[in-house]
């Protein structure tokens, strides 16, 4: 099972990859305003177990836009007895003025505690744009694990973005 929901999720990312198409004139147009970094608070929830346990903590995040519903970014966890580093990418996939919803699909990795695991990430989540550079940011993602005692790993986190 967990091998077909790698399958699956490693195809709708390279689908995904390949559905962007070559946007280098829009990249050639692209300022450096079109990075971004944040952070939050997240709420870390495995999956069953006995040994498994709510953990709270801080993210932060950097990323950058390479096309116009399209990012890529960076993001560290730190929890109280583990730490986690993933790579995103985010598709923006409909929004108004000020609410952008979008999809997330990458992988990531938990080390120490019982939290220690590496696999494939899926997700969603919103920004609500306060300003044009400040926005309120909320994601929900499951990582699926691929070694550790856990299958799924999931975290809920919510913070501040800054676009410059």
């Amino acid at each position: 099972m967990k091998k077909l929901i790698l399958l699956f999720t490693a195809a709708v990312a390279a689908a995904n990859l390949s559905a962007a198409g070559d946007d280098s004139e829009y990249v050639e147009e692209c300022e450096f305003e079109r990075f971004y970094v944040g952070g939050g608070a997240t709420l870390f929830l495995p999956q069953g177990g006995g040994d498994a346990q709510r953990l709270g903590g801080a993210t932060a995040r950097c990323g950058w836009y390479f096309a116009e519903f399209w990012s890529l970014e960076g993001e560290a966890a730190l929890l109280e007895n583990s730490a986690g580093m993933g790579v995103n990418l985010l598709w923006h996939w409909w929004g108004y003025e000020r609410l952008d919803p979008f999809f997330t699909f990458g992988a990531k990795g938990w080390f120490g505690g019982d939290a220690a695991d590496v696999g494939p990430k899926s997700g969603f989540g919103f920004f609500y744009h306060l300003t044009d550079s400040l926005s309120l940011r909320f994601d929900a993602d499951a990582t699926l694990g691929l070694d550790g005692k856990q299958e799924m790993r999931y975290t809920l986190t919510g913070g501040v973005q800054w676009s410059f």
